[in-house]
């Protein structure tokens, strides 16, 4: 059984550790995504919008990324490591 209140409260730290990297529109689409509870295809845009728009990523959002796959059962392996990864420091 999946703690909804903390994939709520991943889905909070996720879309702020990422937000100087995500367009107005791009964070919506997300945030509706989990407030539909939909969150899956929320994760799952979450990701796309990295990988397609060439976008890299900080550590500590790979590691919210890692939390919520396993959360939620989800086999995201190939996509999310075809996300850049941002070096320790860059913001």
């Amino acid at each position: 059984m999946v703690d909804i209140t903390l994939v709520d409260g991943l889905f909070v730290e996720l879309l702020a550790a990422s937000k100087p990297y995500l367009t107005e529109a791009e964070r919506e689409e997300v945030q509706h995504l989990v407030d539909q509870a939909e969150y899956p295809f929320a994760l799952e845009t979450f990701v796309h919008v990295f990988v397609d728009g060439g976008k890299s990523a900080t550590q500590d959002v790979f590691s919210i990324i890692t939390r919520l796959t396993g959360m939620l059962h989800m086999q995201m392996d190939d996509t999310i490591s075809r996300i850049p990864r941002l070096p320790p420091g860059r913001v």
